[in-house]
C-alpha cells in the first residue's frame, strides 16, 4: 500500500494537469460561464493539493484545516463546473453566488472531526442533483444514459469517502482513509478520461441539448423544410463537414440563422444534435475514401474528412459502422478483389 500511494497521487496530478490544459486550450471556445471555467481549475486544482495531502497523513497526524478549506472547495468546484454545463447561459440564481462565501465559512467553521463526512457528504448531493438535471435531458441524446451512471458512480464515491472519513478516527485510522480516497480519486480521473475518449463531443453536445430543451421555438418565421435541405445539401454537394475547423455558428452563418435556430433545426429535422450529424457525415466520406482511395493512410483519410486526431477518427468510425477504419477498408477491399477474381474467371 505504501508504495501503490505515490503512483496514485503522481497519476492524480499528472491527469490533473492535463485535463487543465484541455479545459484552458481544448475547450476555450465552448459556451461555458466563466464561473463554471474557473471552478473547473478550482475542482482539479483542490483534487491535486488533495492527492498531494495524503502523501503527509498518518494515523498519528490527521488532516489539517486547510486540508479541509480544499475538500470543500473542490466539491463546489465540481459543483459548478458541470452545473454551467447543464443549465443555459444566464441562468445562476442569486442565492448560487453566495455558495463560495458560505463554503469557506463553513470550512473554517465545523469541527474537524466532523469536517471530511460533511464536504465529501456535500460533493455527494452535489453529484445528485447534477445526476437530476442530466436525467431531464436524457431524451435529447442516447449517450446521456452513460453520463448519469458516471455521476451516480460519483455520488457513491463522494458517500464511500465520507463514511471513511466518519470512522478513520474510530479505528480506520488515516493511513487507511488516505489510501482509500486516493484509489478512489485516481478511479475518478481514469473514468473522466475513459468517457471523453469514447465521447469526444461530449461537452459540445451537453451545451446544444441543453439549448433546445431550454429554448423556446427560435423557427416560428422560418422554412423548417427549405433550410433543412440547404443544409442538406451544405454537407451532401459542399461537403462542409470535410473542414476540421466547421462549427455551428460558421453554419449558421451560411444558413442565415442563428446558432440557436441551427441547433433547433438539426434536432427537429435531423433528430439528432449537430455535432453527431457532423460526425455522421465525416464517417461517410471517410468510409467512401477509405475504399476509393486504397493507397491513403488511415490517418490521412480520417484528416481530409474533418476528424483532429486519429482517436477521435477511430472512436466515430467504430461507434457508427461497429469496426475500426482499418478492419472495415481490410473487408471491403478484399471482398473487391474476390469479386474482381470471380468476374475474370
Amino acid at each position: 500500500m505504501d508504495q501503490a500511494l505515490p503512483l496514485l497521487v503522481g497519476f492524480s496530478v499528472g491527469m490533473a494537469l492535463l485535463l487543465g490544459c484541455t479545459l484552458a486550450t481544448g475547450y476555450r471556445h465552448l459556451p461555458l460561464p466563466w464561473p463554471s471555467r474557473v471552478a473547473g481549475f478550482v475542482m482539479l486544482a483542490g483534487l491535486a493539493l488533495t492527492q498531494l495531502a495524503h502523501l503527509t497523513l498518518t494515523n498519528e497526524a490527521g488532516p489539517t484545516r486547510a486540508y479541509i478549506v480544499v475538500l470543500f472547495l473542490q466539491s463546489l468546484g465540481f459543483y459548478w463546473l458541470l452545473l454551467g454545463a447543464l443549465r443555459p447561459d444566464g441562468t445562476w440564481h442569486r442565492v448560487e453566488w453566495i455558495l463560495p462565501a458560505a463554503v469557506l465559512a463553513l470550512a473554517f467553521a465545523v469541527p474537524l472531526g466532523m469536517a471530511i463526512p460533511l464536504a465529501l457528504l456535500l460533493g455527494t448531493a452535489a453529484a445528485s442533483h447534477l445526476a437530476v438535471l442530466v436525467f431531464r435531458l436524457r431524451g435529447l441524446r442516447r449517450w446521456f444514459a452513460l453520463e448519469l451512471k458516471v455521476l451516480v458512480l460519483f455520488a457513491l464515491m463522494g458517500a464511500a469517502v465520507a463514511i471513511a472519513g466518519l470512522i478513520a478516527p474510530l479505528g480506520l485510522g488515516w493511513t487507511l482513509y488516505a489510501w482509500t480516497y486516493s484509489v478512489l480519486i485516481a478511479l475518478g480521473f481514469a473514468l473522466v478520461t475513459w468517457l471523453l475518449l469514447v465521447v469526444p463531443d461530449l461537452i459540445p453536445n451537453t451545451r446544444e441539448a441543453v439549448a433546445v430543451a431550454y429554448a423556446q421555438s427560435t423557427l416560428a418565421k422560418v422554412d423548417r423544410q427549405a433550410k433543412a435541405e440547404a443544409l442538406r445539401q451544405l454537407f451532401e454537394r459542399d461537403a462542409i463537414h470535410c473542414s476540421e475547423s466547421l462549427s455551428l455558428a460558421s453554419v449558421a452563418g451560411l444558413l442565415e440563422l442563428s446558432s440557436h435556430q441551427v441547433s433547433e433545426l438539426v434536432n427537429t429535422q435531423f433528430g439528432m444534435g449537430f455535432s453527431r450529424l457532423v460526425r455522421e457525415h465525416r464517417v461517410e466520406s471517410a468510409r467512401r475514401m477509405l475504399v476509393d482511395e486504397p493507397r491513403a493512410s488511415v490517418l490521412s483519410v480520417g484528416m481530409a474528412c474533418g476528424f483532429n486526431s486519429q482517436s477521435s477518427f477511430y472512436v466515430a468510425f467504430k461507434d457508427q459502422l461497429g469496426e475500426t477504419p482499418a478492419a472495415f477498408r481490410k473487408r471491403m477491399l478484399s471482398g473487391k478483389v474476390s469479386n474482381d477474381q470471380r468476374d475474370a474467371s
